[in-house]
């Protein structure tokens, strides 16, 4: 990475904003780390990112109105369908919005600076025409926001990562995904249950080797203008995950009960655009068995 650039983060305390200022920190060092990125969060706080330079301070997303001089911006703040419940549709609408109208501001104020961001699979399933904000409002305020990218992008790059299901360190909420539901089982030496009837396929991103990604095209932009690309390395059924996990961590064969009269639940993505990608840029991912076991490591501190 080229030394004295001003990148900015948002959602720096999130899973995926603590994995790229963890990769940040791998790729230049902690001192560039601190030097060179200025980390947002909704408040100012110290971060843990497991560097053994301890702490990572992060300001909070209000300091985006005073910055004009930022060479590029990886955005990854947006409240997930999980704060739904705690704030109620209107709150978590405001709320959202609120984000998406502060970063854009953001923006207009650094006219040409490469976007980076993530967004959802959710909004993929509504490409062909608009969610509905009350039925789905996570999946519809995602389609907002990446509406606003795609006006943006007429004098700079703005890129979106759309994510389906995702591995890596930091894993928010594990009790939430499948995936870490199983590791936690084989981290306690358990037989891996899969309790769902229906055939489930799920695509999978590492999000370490995604952030590498969005911090490379931070420092050489592709093409002016808006792209879009499923971010995945991996399609999988629940099973064939668990028989991975299982031979992993040698456990018994996965207990499963599928009913084939039952429809698949199908939540996947095209992976050939995401793999051009890391070719282009000479980004290798770990070896799938290295995932899961970094996934499985940040488990036992969640």
């Amino acid at each position: 990475m080229h030394s004295s650039k001003r990148w900015v983060v948002t959602g720096a305390s999130g899973w995926f904003g603590r994995t790229a200022l963890w990769e940040y920190e791998k790729l230049c060092g902690p001192i560039a780390l601190r030097r060179d990125v200025i980390a947002c969060s909704s408040k100012t706080r110290a971060i843990d990112i497991g560097s053994s330079s301890g702490s990572v301070y992060t300001h909070s997303l209000e300091a985006l109105d005073e910055i004009d001089d930022a060479d590029g911006l990886i955005h990854l703040a947006f409240l997930t369908r999980d704060h739904l419940g705690s704030l109620g549709l209107s709150s978590y609408i405001e709320m959202n919005r609120a984000i998406t109208a502060r970063v854009a501001s953001f923006i207009h104020r650094n006219p040409g600076i490469p976007i980076v961001t993530t967004s959802s699979g959710a909004a993929a399933v509504f490409d062909e025409s608009h969610a509905d904000l009350m039925g789905d409002p996570y999946a519809a305020l995602k389609q907002e926001e990446e509406a606003l990218w795609r006006c943006n992008s007429t004098e700079r790059m703005a890129f979106v990562f759309r994510v389906y299901a995702a591995m890596g360190r930091f894993i928010k909420d594990p009790k939430v995904f499948a995936l870490s539901d199983f590791l936690a089982s084989a981290l306690a030496g358990e037989r891996i249950e899969i309790r769902s009837k229906r055939p489930v396929i799920r695509s999978y991103v590492h999000v370490g080797t995604m952030m590498r990604l969005a911090w490379a095209m931070l420092e050489k932009p592709g093409p002016v203008g808006f792209n879009q690309v499923d971010a995945a390395l991996h399609t999988f059924s629940l099973v064939e995950l668990a028989e991975i996990i299982s031979a992993l961590w040698r456990l018994p064969k996965p207990r499963y009960q599928l009913n084939p009269s039952l429809s698949s639940d199908r939540y996947q993505a095209d992976h050939r655009r995401f793999l051009e990608l890391l070719e282009q840029y000479a980004i290798r991912e770990p070896d799938l068995n290295d995932q899961l076991r970094e996934t499985a490591e940040l488990l036992c501190f969640a």
